[in-house]
């Protein structure tokens, strides 16, 4: 299998992938918001957790 034939499919799987996130719109990005909201929220009452029992 030559390379060229390995970075044509890579290519064509690329651009696949790039069609379907105009698909997508901004969903996806507030979808990724909400995660990153959520898990940081979760951090910082872990982080005041171990204030309280006087942990660094």
């Amino acid at each position: 299998m030559p390379f060229r034939f390995f970075f044509e499919s890579l290519g064509k799987i690329f651009e696949f992938t790039f069609q379907i996130l105009p698909v997508l719109g901004n969903n996806l990005n507030y979808l990724f918001m909400a995660i990153i909201a959520g898990l940081g929220i979760y951090w910082l009452r872990e982080m005041l957790k171990h204030e309280k029992a006087g942990e660094k």
